[in-house]
């Protein structure tokens, strides 16, 4: 099996990532944290995970800026699509033209994102079954399928910000015949309060600059 992890990243421009977290703090905060965040995560899954890592960024302009930021050891995807969802879809028919046969993509706003947690919805898939990881706010952070049983139709999704996406989206994959494994519900972050709650957790995932970033944007 050829397996392979999609790591969806925006390029950290202030005004143009993570602007609902600029409460307390400015637009170039919020982008700074996000910035670490994402390194700790990438750190964290680099050579971890079992599978090759392709890092997918947009927009699609800024690849020699990504590879200055993330390193030019790394393998890099542009993203392709209109919207979100033709994004996803989009890097999946990549992965599999480029031959892997398990493929999960996730957010990069994850930080309790673990190796384990990517290894198990790898190893979850199969033709007749896709994984997905929900998300504390009804979305999911991760969603993967075996090559033989990819659903396109699962990102034709109208409201990506709403709290019923992964409902609506173990029920289409249902409606294809697939069965969904559900992995552990993680928090991503994408609003002041958001992160106020990841700060009070006993379990908070977020540690050095990254910790130091998130008490200023959250105002602590």
């Amino acid at each position: 099996m050829r397996d392979c992890l999609l790591f969806f990243v925006r390029h950290p421009e202030p005004g143009r990532v993570k602007t609902r977290l600029a409460g307390p703090a400015t637009l170039e905060d919020a982008a700074a944290f996000y910035a670490v965040m994402v390194e700790d995560v990438l750190a964290r899954l680099t050579g971890a995970i079992g599978a090759d890592l392709l890092v997918c960024f947009t927009p699609a302009a800024h690849g020699e800026a990504m590879r200055a930021w993330l390193g030019e050891d790394r393998r890099f995807l542009a993203q392709r699509g209109a919207d979100l969802g033709g994004r996803m879809a989009g890097g999946f028919a990549d992965a599999f033209a480029m031959g892997y046969d398990r493929v999960v993509l996730t957010g990069s706003d994850i930080p309790g994102l673990t190796p384990a947690i990517v290894r198990r919805g790898l190893d979850a898939l199969a033709p007749g079954r896709a994984v997905l990881g929900p998300a504390e706010d009804g979305g999911y952070y991760l969603v993967g399928f075996h090559r033989d049983g990819f659903v396109p139709a699962l990102f034709d999704e109208a409201e990506w910000g709403g709290s019923g996406v992964c409902a609506r989206a173990v029920e289409r994959l249902r409606g294809a015949g697939k069965e969904a494994a559900v992995l552990d519900r993680l928090a991503d972050l994408d609003t002041v309060d958001g992160l106020r709650a990841m700060l009070d957790s006993k379990d908070c995932p977020l540690t050095g600059r990254a910790l130091a970033l998130a008490r200023k944007v959250a105002g602590r």
